[in-house]
């Protein structure tokens, strides 16, 4: 993404950005159709084998087409970082997991699982934390949240992505386990999303160059909570069309600030910092995935554990699913207004252009006062008659 942005004109830097979501967003809503045809009509197998071909065909098509950038000096590898923060994120979402787990006794949040998980992922994150700002080269540069802009803006990313993430889980478990729909039927369904993405993305991008993210931000967000708090009121006899159209209006805002939202923070991070910061969010992204899957999943369990043991169920049945799918839904839906109310609160970058254009826009408006100096000069050359003096000089010399 950082390879991409410094390569966009000035000007036009959202409307890049917004095509190169286009795919980031489709493939999480495609995948699932040909993944679930795969596991009904052929073989599990085939998800795996299936990209093989397609990630040759990109390694081809980068060494042919990608132009040669500026070779910089390779750090040494980050040993305590690699060994602490797989320890760290690892131990924490065990740790969550565990304790939405359910026993006889209540919830599990006290388990000695529960405890030693959360524990141990706190200890390393601090190991990590403390690591990762004292080196020079670090894993991951942590030292791009003392830019106030940057940490308000990827806190909105988080939420957005728990959001994100979140319904693309518990959307398709909803169907197959409660509705009794197929993995490719399931697929299906999960379309208008990724066509509302689609849509929505490069349209997004092109905004976001005449308005800035901020606008788009609160008007995405706007749509994300309408759609969390539709999927909140779904009742056991709701038809497909009411999961439908929240999907549709999830992929809808999603699509509009999303890539917006990337381009913010690139520009809200210090300069010499760019490039560091595209592993920072790709790495709290798989982080935020992991917690929105984890957290929501053993809030819904533990939901559907009470209702069960309130109406003295030995299964779950369609209303039970219903009632847990719902108000997990209605957790998420506050989880997007507080997304909402932060995104209120960011401001303008400090680092409006990318680094090549910067020096693009800077070259250019040289060459550009050097001519307009070129012909004030000439103007004043042109006006002064051969041999003689112009006005004010002396005279009688």
């Amino acid at each position: 993404m950082a390879f991409i942005y410094r390569l966009s004109p000035p000007g036009k830097v959202g409307q890049v950005m917004g095509m190169l979501g286009i795919p980031i967003l489709l493939a999480p809503a495609l995948g699932p159709v040909i993944a679930g045809w795969l596991v009904d009509y052929a073989s599990w197998e085939w998800i795996f084998l299936l990209n093989l071909p397609i990630g040759v065909i990109g390694i081809l098509l980068g060494i042919r087409t990608l132009p040669k950038m500026d070779r910089q000096s390779v750090a040494s590898l980050d040993m305590l970082g690699i060994i602490l923060a797989p320890i760290a994120f690892a131990a924490l979402v065990y740790g969550v997991s565990e304790g939405g787990k359910t026993v006889a006794t209540g919830n599990n949040w006290t388990a000695a699982t529960t405890l030693t998980g959360i524990g141990i992922g706190v200890v390393a994150l601090i190991l990590f934390i403390v690591v990762e700002l004292r080196r020079r080269d670090p894993l991951l540069e942590l030292r791009v949240f003392r830019s106030s802009t940057f940490t308000r803006g990827i806190i909105v990313q988080w939420v957005s992505q728990i959001a994100l993430f979140g319904t693309m889980f518990l959307v398709p478990l909803f169907l197959q386990q409660a509705k009794g729909y197929t993995a490719f039927e399931t697929g299906l369904i999960m379309i208008p999303q990724a066509l509302a993405s689609a849509i929505m993305m490069p349209i997004g991008g092109k905004l976001s160059d005449k308005f800035g993210a901020r606008p788009l931000v609160l008007a995405g967000m706007i749509v994300t909570t309408a759609s969390a708090f539709l999927l909140s009121g779904i009742s056991a006899d709701a038809g497909v069309s009411s999961i439908i159209l929240p999907l549709a209006l999830l992929g809808a805002g999603m699509g509009l600030f999303m890539m917006p939202l990337n381009t913010y923070l690139i520009q809200s991070a210090p300069q010499n910092l760019v490039g560091r910061v595209t592993s920072l969010t790709n790495a709290a992204q798989q982080v935020m995935m992991s917690f929105a899957v984890a957290g929501l999943t053993t809030l819904s369990a533990a939901r559907m554990k009470d209702i069960m043991v309130d109406k003295q169920l030995q299964a779950p049945d369609l209303h039970t699913y219903a009632d847990a799918f719902g108000f997990t839904f209605l957790v998420l839906t506050g989880v997007a207004v507080v997304g909402l109310v932060l995104g209120v609160l960011l401001s303008k970058p400090k680092n409006p252009l990318p680094e090549g254009g910067s020096r693009r826009r800077n070259a250019h408006d040289r060459r550009l006062n050097l001519l307009k100096a070129s012909v004030r000069v000439r103007a004043r050359t042109d006006a002064c008659p051969i041999g003689r003096p112009p006005q004010g000089t002396l005279r009688g010399v």
